[in-house]
């Protein structure tokens, strides 16, 4: 097998308004009366609260709560790009002391591996690899597809923000670098991820009948006290633009190598982008970040549907053993609903969210994709 039969079950066809300026329309996004959709307008938000000279305030900040300490900032690192050429930076033109950490959930492709490797030995950084349960982290992520959501992917990002979360508390640290990049990556739409702990433990409660227990996921009261604990997250590229070209030139120079595409170097996420969303769900990621590149003005609107009609690719072997378990289970499961399992209603606590957005511990885009 190896398509999926399963495809949206539209009962009518909806017509759409599309944004003025991206390739978004009122299906995933509120439009405004000026046409606009309301990501072109975070987007604009987050470019005026980021001006370049804020940076040095920043990093002098970052340096004044590592005094003392044998750290200055947690470094999560998954052998990709944006957290590749985000960790030389860190120490190499910012003079910053970082532990970095990898949470590897089995899945990552050689030139991931590789890619951290040469960077923790060439940087001279103490380096923390996590691993959690196999067993029990496949059966998550199968109970994701069994349940037939297009968040299949939340797993990771869920356990990678508890690794963060604990290893800063037991460190130390008071600052935690983000590698997101609004200008390329735009931010995804709520309708098409929402990485919530408590949504994936009753999603895994309900398609196996047993409590999710002793795995790391993040919840929002870990958050709240992190903050509380004065945690800080700092997404270093909102203030820094990159020659993406000569950074990659440099990491070349060490042994760094180049891996398929964005979010590639790790095979189910891979999957779950390059295959299963648009083949089961028809959403396509690439709309969000040509449309954060649209906004930038890199690329036209006109491009951008040019190259938005170009087909991805995803090698269904590369899930090796596990390829029939999975694609049967994408394949027999209808489209679920979020409404039938529990999550935060963050939209309660928005006032709350908004004073820890005001402190850093929440981006501003959680603030607008959960709250509003």
């Amino acid at each position: 097998m190896n398509t999926l039969t399963v495809t949206y079950d539209r009962q009518h066809i909806e017509t759409h308004t599309e944004c003025r300026t991206c390739l978004f329309d009122s299906s995933i996004a509120k439009i405004h009366e000026d046409g606009e959709c309301e990501y072109c307008k975070l987007q604009t938000k987050l470019r005026n609260d980021s001006p370049p000279e804020k940076w040095d305030g920043i990093l002098s900040q970052i340096r004044k709560k590592g005094k003392g300490r044998k750290y200055d900032i947690l470094c999560g690192i998954s052998g990709g790009e944006d957290s590749s050429i985000m960790l030389r930076k860190i120490v190499q033109d910012w003079g910053l002391r970082p532990l970095v950490i990898h949470f590897d959930n089995w899945w990552n492709v050689p030139e991931a591996n590789n890619n951290i490797e040469v960077l923790v030995k060439n940087l001279g950084v103490d380096f923390i690899r996590y691993h959690t349960n196999k067993t029990q982290y496949d059966e998550i992520n199968h109970s994701l597809l069994k349940a037939g959501l297009q968040d299949a992917d939340i797993n990771n990002d869920c356990a990678m923000a508890r690794y963060m979360d604990l290893t800063c508390k037991q460190y130390g640290i008071k600052y935690i670098a983000n590698g997101h990049n609004f200008r390329t990556e735009g931010s995804s739409p709520a309708a098409w991820s929402r990485i919530d702990s408590k949504y994936l433990a009753s999603v895994y409660e309900k398609q196996t009948g047993k409590k999710l227990v002793n795995y790391p996921a993040l919840t929002f009261w870990h958050q709240i006290i992190a903050g509380v604990m004065g945690i800080r997250q700092v997404r270093p590229y909102h203030y820094v633009e990159i020659d993406r070209k000569a950074e990659l030139d440099k990491l070349f120079a060490i042994g760094w190598q180049q891996y398929t595409a964005k979010h590639c170097e790790n095979i189910f996420t891979w999957f779950v982008g390059g295959f299963l969303l648009p083949n089961k769900f028809h959403i396509n990621k690439q709309r969000t970040y040509l449309s954060a590149s649209i906004r930038e003005g890199v690329i036209t609107k006109d491009e951008a549907k040019e190259y938005l009609n170009q087909k991805g690719y995803f090698d269904l072997n590369l899930l090796g053993d596990q390829k029939e378990t999975i694609l049967h289970l994408a394949d027999s499961a209808k489209i679920g609903r979020r409404e039938d399992y529990e999550m935060y209603n963050f939209k309660r606590w928005k006032l709350l969210v908004w004073v820890l957005t005001k402190f850093g511990v929440f981006p501003k885009t959680f603030l607008q994709k959960y709250c509003r």
